[in-house]
């Protein structure tokens, strides 16, 4: 889970930093701070999707991104606990086909002699 929680929390810091930028508008602060709210309201299990559609309709779509994104990762989590990933906990891998192995010492090839041609 702590995987996931820096997910979130990254996200969070990113739309954070977009809100700080001086070339955006007005209306693309406001879409970060909904998308940040979303977010938020994930990782404290809170939904506010009745009053962001009533009261801040314009940016109703970024707040559920945000919602959405966040509630994705929350559930990923449960999946793997602890960070594990799909590959982790597996076992070694393990082939199908037997290996061949060379017990040979590695050595260079012989030197090939090169005939000039006058």
């Amino acid at each position: 889970m702590k995987y996931e929680l820096t997910n979130i929390i990254s996200r969070i810091a990113w739309c954070r930093l977009q809100q700080q930028l001086h070339s955006i508008t007005k209306d693309e602060r406001a879409g970060w701070r909904a998308e940040e709210a979303g977010l938020v309201d994930a990782l404290g299990c809170r939904d506010r999707i009745a009053f962001m559609r009533g009261e801040h309709r314009s940016q109703f779509i970024r707040y559920q991104c945000g919602l959405e994104d966040g509630r994705a990762l929350l559930r990923f989590s449960t999946l793997f606990p602890s960070g594990m990933t799909r590959t982790e906990g597996l076992g070694p891998a393990r082939s199908t086909t037997p290996a061949r192995v060379d017990s040979r010492p590695l050595q260079a090839p012989p030197p090939v002699p090169v005939e000039s041609r006058r």
